[in-house]
């Protein structure tokens, strides 16, 4: 039996389908909307990331190391202070890391003291910036803050004899607390030969500086938008809610007196503290863009064109394969953006 179709409206000139194509051509309108959705989009995103995630202890330990060496100098020091000198030529500032964290015994630590001993004599013999960054589980801050802040204090009085700076760093929420009272500890020995690290996307982040700025005159203090996966009542969850959070805390730093490293490769972010600092040409000289190895090499670039001084980082290490995974499993988002990365080089120093 033929199918009738329906004469069309007076005027029209055309035939309309039958009620069941309609029906289906609407649904897959409806379909095509929200595909191309911001929403869907977003659950897209979300799903893949933690597809990758799931997938990292699954990642041969060879693909894995191709990976890192976008963002890892290498497993030894030598490789390190290549690539120091390297960007040291080209007018970056350096930070070195010896990679490696969580560390759940005294023997491990000794092994990461000896190791920053042994590069910062380096750096000093070889004329690199003395400037070094390290975890403080890595310096035993889960055998006891005692423990961790006269490991550090041995770094940190080495640094200071020699003019250089130690960067202390911060890790996830439930170490907040221990890590800012060795800090504030380590502070008032050593003085702005140490810095903090504090992240905008924890709620506490603006009364800690608060703190901070009033028992550390001449604070120095990295900023980062913060890698670790917090519940909601700890972090804001949006990136709308961290990129404000991240200006107001550099605003607060500046206008408290504070240096400020700006660890950014968010263009959003770094246009905002370009026209903070237009708009208070005074704050300039206590103010440094820092970024990550083998990220937004061209940003960093331009901001090195346009007159601010950008301060790279360098890790290094044996401990690159659980670095590089416990990354990847704490920030799903990172996961996928590892992954695309294998198929990226590391762009030129310059």
């Amino acid at each position: 039996m033929e199918t009738r179709i329906k004469s069309s409206p007076a005027g029209s000139g055309r035939a309309q389908p039958p009620k069941a194509n309609r029906q289906r051509n609407a649904t897959l309108l409806d379909m095509r909307k929200s595909i191309a959705s911001p929403v869907f989009f977003l659950l897209s995103m979300t799903i893949l990331d933690r597809a990758f995630a799931l997938g990292i202890p699954l990642v041969p330990r060879s693909i894995l190391r191709r990976l890192s060496q976008r963002y890892v100098a290498g497993e030894h020091r030598d490789a390190a202070l290549a690539l120091g000198h390297q960007l040291s030529s080209a007018n970056y500032c350096l930070t070195f890391d010896v990679l490696g964290e969580a560390v759940s015994n005294q023997e491990d630590v000794t092994g990461a003291l000896q190791e920053y001993r042994a590069l910062f004599d380096d750096l000093r013999t070889q004329d690199l910036e003395l400037n070094l960054s390290l975890k403080p589980t890595q310096m035993g801050l889960l055998l006891g803050e005692s423990f961790c802040t006269d490991s550090v204090s041995t770094l940190v009085s080495l640094a200071a004899a020699e003019g250089g700076f130690v960067r202390y760093e911060m890790e996830d929420s439930p170490t907040t607390d221990a890590t800012l009272r060795v800090f504030l500890q380590l502070h008032k020995e050593h003085g702005n030969h140490v810095g903090c690290v504090l992240q905008s996307m924890l709620h506490r982040s603006r009364k800690d500086l608060e703190s901070l700025l009033s028992d550390c005159p001449g604070l120095n203090v990295r900023l980062v938008k913060g890698i670790y996966v917090e519940p909601a009542d700890v972090a804001f969850q949006t990136m709308g809610e961290i990129n404000e959070s991240f200006l107001g805390l550099a605003r607060q730093t500046l206008q408290g007196g504070g240096f400020l490293g700006a660890a950014t490769h968010d263009p959003v972010l770094v246009k905002g503290l370009r026209e903070l600092l237009e708009e208070n040409p005074e704050w300039k000289n206590r103010f440094e863009l820092q970024v990550l190895l083998g990220v937004g090499e061209e940003l960093r670039r331009e901001c090195l064109d346009a007159g601010l001084p950008v301060r790279v980082y360098i890790p290094y290490g044996a401990k690159w394969l659980p670095y590089v995974q416990r990354r990847l499993r704490k920030n799903p988002k990172l996961a996928r953006y590892a992954f695309f990365g294998l198929f990226k080089k590391r762009d030129s120093i310059a």
